[in-house]
Parts: C-alpha cells; structure tokens; sequence
C-alpha cells in the first residue's frame, strides 16, 4: 500500500488578462501549497476503484477515477488499483482540493504501475483533467499561465502561517459563473503577480498590496453572505483578507503558528469552519 498527502493551495495572486478564442480565460496566478491536506491510499487491484471518507464523492466524474482511467488508457496498462480517499479540505472551496487529489493520484500510480512515463506526457494528461491540476504536480511557490497549466517554480516562501474559513455557500457551476460575471474592466495586465514574483525572486515574503483575486470584484454579490464572513475573520483579529480561487474560502496570514491556531479556535469556537495551515515546499520534480 502507498499512502500519500494531496495538499491545498491558495491563490496569492490571481489575474485574468482577457478571453481567449478557445473559450478559457487568459490568467496568470502565484500559486502556493499549504499543509491543508487530504490523504490517498493505494493498493494494487486488478481494476480501478475509488472508495471515500465522503460517499458523495464516490463518483465517477471524480478527479481521482478520471485521472486513474486516463493514465491507464494512455499507457496501456493492464491492471488496476484500489483507492481510498480521505477528504479532509473542504469541497469545491477554491483549494484546489479535487486537483491535487488528481496529481498525486497520477504520480502515484505512475510509482506504483511502474510505468516509465516522460515528465511532458505526464503534464499534458493533467493539464487534460483540469486547469489546476498542473500546479500540483510540482506544489510549492509558483506562477501558473496560459488558463493554469503552464506552471513556472518561483523561490520558495519563508515558512508562513495562515488561516482559512470555508463558509458553507454552494452554487453550480461556480467557476464559470464567476468568470462569466467579469467585465473587460476587470481584467488586468498581471501586475500583481509580477510584482509578488519580483518580491520571490529578491528572497522577500509577499506584501500585502501585491496579493490580488480578480473574483473579489464579483464574489461578495454572487454570494451575499460572504462579507459576514470575512467580517467575522476582521473581527476575530485577521489585519486582512482574500479570497483564494474561485471561492468561498477566504484566507489571511499569521504571526507565528500559535496565533494561526489561536485565531482557527477562535473562529471555530463561534461556529465557522476554520483551519490553521502552513506553507509547504515543492517536490521540485514532477515526480
């Protein structure tokens, strides 16, 4: 058995550009992995299962069979595997929790079938699964184009402590929703995220003018309640707060764990869904 953490992520800085002619939305985002995790275990079977923590997600849309099937189809592979999914980052939050489960799935079972498969190809199937899913092949600090999956490695952030509240709002098609609100004037040049990769690139940590998420400009009309929300995370004693993805999953950063910890508590204490989390390095490989 193989058993392996698929991290969260939160968006540091996300732009659109503009639309393109095949339909996605031109973006550049400085992407960072956090210790937010779900967990995937691995064992070989004569077909491809998903068993989960959460039935909802025992589906077959989901990232997890998809990215399996995928992969056995492109390289030929006779067998299977039986997967077990404990679902620890919140659903359809703006994590990037289905995403990552899907990269470690891919580079897991590349392990685990022994295939001997090229870094390109391995790219090009996640990039087929999802916007996202490039990013984490890699984790860590780094800076996404195109519509995500040109995945650039940036220096890597001094340790950092954060706190995330997952507000409980729901609404299909929440993605294409958000993108389909934005306005020409929303779009931007990607100077936030060259300003971020500039600070990197110095050995210096984010500043807060140099965080960005184009979807703020929509999401607290799209979903209402959302401003109680991060009110409650400014009056629970965040100095900030940014949306990270698509949403509803708002962060902000800490001093140190202990006030990470302490502020979740707190925050939990009144009801909200709130988790301390830390930054985590890349792999430095694909796999």
């Amino acid at each position: 058995m193989l058993t392996v953490r698929a991290y969260a992520k939160v968006n540091l800085t996300l732009e659109v550009l503009g639309k393109r002619d095949d339909g996605y939305h031109q973006i550049v985002s400085v992407m960072q992995t956090i210790d937010l995790s779900d967990e995937l275990s691995f064992v070989p079977s004569s077909e491809i299962i998903l068993r989960s923590s959460l039935l909802s997600l025992e589906t077959p849309d989901n990232l997890v069979l998809r990215a399996a099937s995928l992969l056995k189809e492109r390289t030929g592979y006779s067998g299977g595997a039986d997967i077990f999914l404990k679902k620890n980052i919140p659903v359809a939050a703006g994590l990037g929790g289905g995403s990552s489960d899907a990269a470690v799935t891919l580079k897991t079972l590349c392990q685990l079938w022994d295939l001997n498969l090229e870094d390109k190809e391995l790219r090009l199937i996640a990039a087929s699964l999802g916007s996202d899913v490039p990013f984490f092949l890699l984790g860590g600090t780094a800076m996404a184009e195109g519509r995500g999956e040109e995945v650039h490695e940036l220096p890597a952030m001094d340790t950092t402590h954060m706190v995330l509240l997952a507000p409980p709002v729901e609404m299909p098609d929440k993605t294409a929703t958000m993108y389909g609100r934005l306005i020409p004037e929303d779009y931007t040049k990607g100077e936030a995220s060259s300003r971020l990769r500039d600070l990197l690139q110095k050995g210096k940590g984010p500043k807060t003018d140099s965080l960005f998420n184009v979807f703020e400009s929509v999401a607290f009309d799209l979903f209402p309640p959302l401003e109680v929300y991060r009110c409650a995370m400014l009056d629970a004693g965040a100095s900030w707060v940014h949306l990270t993805g698509s949403g509803p999953a708002l962060y902000t950063f800490s001093d140190s764990k202990q006030d990470a910890i302490a502020l979740a508590e707190k925050l939990r204490g009144t009801g909200y869904e709130a988790y301390a989390a830390t930054t985590v390095g890349s792999s430095s490989k694909v796999r």
